[in-house]
């Protein structure tokens, strides 16, 4: 497929917007479609070098979008650890109260 500059800057701006508002499944499959298209730039080097710009700006906002799917994940895993911890407290009160330790 012969990769246009406006399909770039589609891409760009969807990817800007989607990461933005934390579309992580509309991200994951921008990435996806930009890895389709770099590919097809891999076999058209003279249309890449005349996209370079655009294609730098696109790199920019993916490495940004890249960048805080990470943080994102790293936030979940904070808030499952949370989680995590408190269920293991309420798992103690189950034990205490099946051992009879609660008086009722």
């Amino acid at each position: 497929m012969k990769v246009n500059i406006t399909q770039i800057r589609q891409l760009t701006v969807q990817l800007n917007q989607s990461y933005k508002r934390k579309e992580w499944q509309s991200v994951r499959k921008i990435d996806k479609e930009i890895y389709s298209m770099l590919a097809d730039l891999k076999a058209q080097p003279a249309v890449a070098e005349s996209l370079r710009r655009d294609i730098l700006q696109l790199k920019k906002v993916h490495l940004a979008a890249m960048t805080a799917c990470e943080m994102e994940k790293e936030h979940l895993g904070q808030m499952l650890a949370k989680f995590q911890n408190q269920r293991e407290g309420v798992s103690e009160y189950q034990q205490v109260e099946m051992a009879g330790g609660f008086i009722r």
